[in-house]
């Protein structure tokens, strides 16, 4: 009797709660259908497709070899909105070993992982490419063609101009980043953080940028470093600025193995001409001339099993749009956040959909995406929404969803 009772009390608190149990309606899935962009014409079944953005979401498990040769590479592309960002698939040859590498646009480092020989690639590839030792080091060479580099950079000449022995061919033979911190000296004392510290990251393989200077009108100095495609250009501060500029260069090699971080370079700012510089102290070198700066750079590598560097969540990875047969209305940067925070906690149905069809609500983060039915009933002041993929059935107050999407459902 006592157990029977006991069932029923438990029975009375389980069905007191219905109705007031809230769900998360998110679950996005990578996209179908991509715009793809690839350096060999390799046909693309769905299944290799799927398995080869599986590895995107799945931990590391290897680093690449030293040698190795790199097979073929896909780059995967929401076919209409570019700033979802994108997915670049490797594949690569390292005697009997073959890898799959995966780097999303919003990462600063690729998953790797070995795999078995995979025949699409294998067919494309041939006897070809040939294996080459990427080497261990990262090197800052002076670059004699300055005019190359400011047409290549767009450095408008009117408004600014490169500083003279500044400028530095940079290579990088593997994946990583470089992490670059600022030292200020002024007045024989270092300064308190004057310059924001710089990421700079490259990928699997042989990587060359630039690095140089550039002085501005008003005598301000930039630091640009980077590649033609993505490059990073800061503008120090009007209290780091002088006539004269001379570049003290310290480390021009070393290897990505070590530890700790290096002084690469030293950056001199006087109002008067600047002699040799090399074998004095920069806090007393400060007291003569207006401005040292320290240039520092210190490797970060991932190993195997290491989860990537995520770059901090961009709004324009995310939107949505609302459609139906006669409009189409898109959200996008802090609007999509909280349409994605509503549909965290909304009520679950148990039942199918009723009333009419309104429309499609499609949620897109990075690349990946879900789909609504949006369901309403007349005189109701609830929406039913439809998971296109599961059947499942979420309701969420009506003037809620059109205040977040700024348009009448």
């Amino acid at each position: 009797m006592k157990h029977v009772l006991w069932m029923m009390i438990g029975a009375i608190i389980f069905l007191s709660g219905c109705g007031a149990n809230e769900t998360n309606a998110l679950n996005l899935r990578s996209l179908s259908t991509y715009a793809i962009h690839q350096n060999r014409d390799i046909p693309l079944t769905s299944a290799l497709k799927s398995r080869l953005l599986n590895y995107c979401e799945q931990k590391p498990t290897d680093v690449l070899p030293m040698r190795r040769a790199e097979v073929a590479s896909i780059t995967f592309r929401h076919p209409f909105y570019d700033e979802l960002g994108s997915k670049t698939v490797k594949y690569w040859r390292s005697g009997d070993e073959r890898y799959v590498s995966c780097l999303k646009s919003n990462e600063q480092n690729e998953r790797v992982f070995r795999t078995d020989a995979i025949e699409a690639f294998e067919s494309a590839a041939g006897s070809e490419p040939r294996e080459v030792d990427v080497g261990n080091t990262l090197s800052f060479i002076p670059e004699s063609d300055v005019t190359t580099v400011a047409r290549a950079f767009a450095v408008n000449e009117t408004h600014e101009t490169i500083v003279p022995g500044s400028v530095f061919r940079y290579h990088t033979p593997d994946r990583g980043a470089l992490h670059v911190t600022y030292h200020v000296y002024q007045d024989g004392a270092e300064t308190g953080q004057l310059i924001e510290p710089g990421l700079f990251v490259f990928e699997s393989g042989k990587n060359e940028g630039v690095a140089f200077l550039t002085q501005l009108a008003d005598q301000r100095i930039t630091l640009q470093m980077g590649t033609e495609q993505a490059w990073d250009r800061t503008v120090l501060p009007s209290s780091l600025s002088g006539e004269y500029v001379q570049i003290d260069s310290m480390e021009a090699v070393f290897n990505l193995d070590g530890e700790g971080r290096r002084l690469l370079k030293r950056i001199v700012l006087a109002d008067e001409p600047i002699e040799d510089v090399s074998d004095q102290d920069s806090a007393v070198l400060s007291t003569r001339y207006d401005t040292v700066i320290e240039v520092w750079g210190a490797v970060q590598r991932p190993g195997a099993g290491e989860l990537t560097i995520k770059s901090e969540q961009k709004d324009a990875m995310r939107l949505a749009t609302y459609e139906t047969e006669t409009k189409i209305a898109h959200l996008g940067g802090p609007s999509t956040s909280e349409l994605f925070e509503l549909l965290s906690h909304v009520k679950p149905s148990s039942g199918q959909p009723t009333g009419e069809r309104c429309g499609t609500l499609a949620l897109y983060e990075q690349l990946t995406e879900q789909r609504f039915d949006v369901w309403m009933e007349e005189g109701q002041d609830t929406l039913q929404l439809m998971d296109v993929e599961t059947e499942r059935v979420y309701l969420i107050d009506r003037l809620e969803l059109e205040s977040t999407l700024n348009t009448y459902i």
